[in-house]
């Protein structure tokens, strides 16, 4: 008669396979342990209702953008910042604008401008850092009545379009 002669355990390759399957399944749930644990979410602290409320468009800003016919092009070259911008009524243009640069994930990397009227429609201010190659920008005037957006695409020097547009 023929007789099975059974190898020991350790010779045999399923113990390994079913033993390497859950020694993958620990080593990703440690990994994804300590990544979870060493980059916590940011904890926002604070009175940041008025901050929001004026942040949130109701579409308003944009309105009034578009019924005073307001577009823009700015130019980044270097550390200056140009904003020309066309409007109905180019001399009402205010004196001052605010110019953010959103980064797109951190807002630890937004960089603020205050940008100061050189003649009808053209704004000039300098940059302390270069803006996130991604970031948003958003022109409004100081009270932000008004605001118009666009968005870089990677190297920040060139024109960039801005239009009134719902952030």
């Amino acid at each position: 008669m023929n007789e099975f002669a059974a190898k020991p355990w350790y010779k045999e390759p399923w113990p390994f396979i079913l033993i390497s399957i859950t020694g993958l399944g620990v080593v990703a749930g440690s990994t994804l342990a300590y990544i979870g644990l060493s980059n916590p979410p940011e904890i926002v602290s604070g009175d940041f209702e008025q901050l929001g409320r004026g942040l949130t468009d109701t579409n308003i800003r944009t309105a009034q953008a578009r019924s005073l016919g307001l577009s823009g092009l700015m130019v980044i070259n270097g550390q200056e910042a140009r904003l020309e911008i066309s409007a109905l009524d180019a001399e009402g243009l205010p004196e001052t604008l605010l110019i953010q640069f959103q980064h797109p994930a951190t807002s630890e990397q937004d960089r603020i401008l205050v940008a100061q009227r050189r003649s009808a429609g053209v704004y000039s201010g300098s940059l302390d850092e270069a803006p996130h190659p991604r970031s948003r920008i958003v022109v409004a005037d100081l009270p932000q009545s008004w605001w118009l957006a666009g968005r870089l695409h990677g190297d920040p020097t060139g024109e960039i379009n801005l239009e009134p547009k719902r952030l």
